[in-house]
């Protein structure tokens, strides 16, 4: 059944913030009727505060979770070394050199063309990295898909932070997984790149929990529990920062399930 008609308003937004720019036709306002679907969509958003087409990027990833709420799982990798990234002397430094190792498991490399972004882990057209303008189409094809696995993340504060993943498969999973467990942080005030020094930056990727590629869970065959402690440090504002649990296929690295838990009132 049919739950409710959306708006996609992404070309007819970032419209606003283009002076005089006309929108084609074919790309403003779109309403979708959508299918339920327990399928929640990792983006990768690769980007950078000197890039100045990233902000309207951002638009687009924005979007996409108001529209689907817990269907989409966004989070912004700011690779270290990279030219859109580099210098950043800030006390609110935003680059990693994990974001880095991902953008170059994607196929980037130090002088790729920002803002790009990745689908689940998939190739689309054979490659991995996607300009913004497919992000939609390629986030819903993914939406439809009935995923082989559930994730349920529970988060208390005792003694530190602490957070629980229940894995329960819904299927026979012939194929081994990993679980990559990440903080992400909402709410940054930073420079970017054509919109001065109090850029707001959402979604930011600070670090693994565990490894870059998670931890090896081989073959699900029932309901798996993994429990994750961790401090946060003192640069991040633990009522803005969440934690996102993503379920890969071990070899190909593509992704079954996502999901996401607040660590205080900061919406996600």
């Amino acid at each position: 059944m049919k739950i409710k008609s959306l708006i996609f308003a992404v070309f007819a937004t970032i419209g606003l913030f283009v002076a005089c720019e006309v929108v084609p036709e074919n790309e403003r306002l779109e309403v979708v009727e959508m299918e339920p679907s327990e399928r929640n969509v990792l983006l990768l958003e690769f980007t950078g505060w000197k890039c100045v087409n990233c902000p309207s990027a951002a638009i687009v990833a924005h979007t996409l979770v108001s529209a689907l709420n817990e269907n989409i799982v966004v989070v912004a990798m700011h690779p270290e070394g990279h030219g859109f990234t580099s210098p950043e002397n800030s006390v609110n430094a935003l680059s990693t050199a994990e974001a880095m190792e991902y953008l170059k498991f994607y196929g980037g490399s130090s002088a790729t063309a920002f803002p790009t972004g990745v689908v689940n882990g998939c190739k689309f057209d054979n490659e991995y990295l996607q300009g913004k303008d497919e992000w939609i189409a390629q986030v819903m094809e993914q939406r439809a898909i009935m995923p082989d696995c559930h994730i349920n993340l529970t988060y208390s504060k005792e003694n530190g932070h602490n957070v629980v993943a229940t894995l329960t498969p819904d299927t026979l999973m012939n194929y081994n997984v990993s679980l990559q467990m990440w903080l992400v942080e909402n709410n940054i005030v930073a420079p970017q790149a054509s919109q001065g020094n109090n850029y707001v930056h959402q979604h930011v990727f600070r670090k693994s929990l565990n490894s870059l590629w998670g931890d090896e869970l081989g073959l699900l065959s029932g309901t798996t529990t993994k429990e994750y402690s961790f401090e946060i440090e003192s640069r991040y504002v633990a009522d803005n920062c969440a934690v996102v649990a993503v379920l890969i296929n071990t070899d190909t690295k593509e992704v079954i399930q996502a999901a996401q838990v607040a660590l205080g009132q900061a919406a996600y």
